[in-house]
């Protein structure tokens, strides 16, 4: 992505839950999303010429993919652009024979709980104060992968 996307993304991004309610800032997450890191990348959604949010994906990590970060504007939310993120993803990691796709959600952001359950994740750990003080994130996993929609 190209580092003025990027800063207008992470303004963006931090503006909203569950970000906004997490000691992130813009420069953080600006940072990260520039960030060129071996076996990270980062993309840009767009949908109809306009950005849509972002999302990163770490591979190998854990016998699997990692889904870092998913992180949807809110006027582009509840349109099944998540679901078919993480369709590509599911197949994007039995194309790299992967067992296991991860995910990882604050535990008080439940509409992210259920969006990973719905699609299959089931919670693996809970990780106390992985990101600050007082907030734990739950660790998300998705085993076996061996039933995903084709396409694509």
């Amino acid at each position: 992505m190209a580092p003025a996307a990027c800063a207008a993304l992470g303004r963006a991004i931090v503006a909203v839950p569950p970000w906004s309610e997490m000691p992130y800032s813009a420069e953080a997450i600006t940072g990260y999303l520039v960030a060129v890191e071996d076996g990270a990348r980062r993309y840009r959604i767009e949908v109809d010429g306009m950005t849509a949010g972002a999302v990163a994906v770490r591979y190998p990590w854990l016998r699997g993919v990692y889904l870092e970060l998913l992180a949807l504007l809110p006027e582009f939310q509840n349109q099944g652009i998540g679901s078919a993120v993480l369709d590509w993803l599911a197949r994007e990691a039995l194309h790299r024979e992967a067992r296991n796709l991860w995910a990882c959600a604050s535990s008080f952001n439940e509409a992210a709980l259920r969006f990973y359950a719905r699609h299959g994740f089931a919670e693996t750990a809970v990780l106390h104060g992985l990101v600050a003080d007082g907030f734990d994130e739950i660790l998300l996993r998705k085993f076996p992968l061996g039933s995903v929609p084709a396409g694509g």
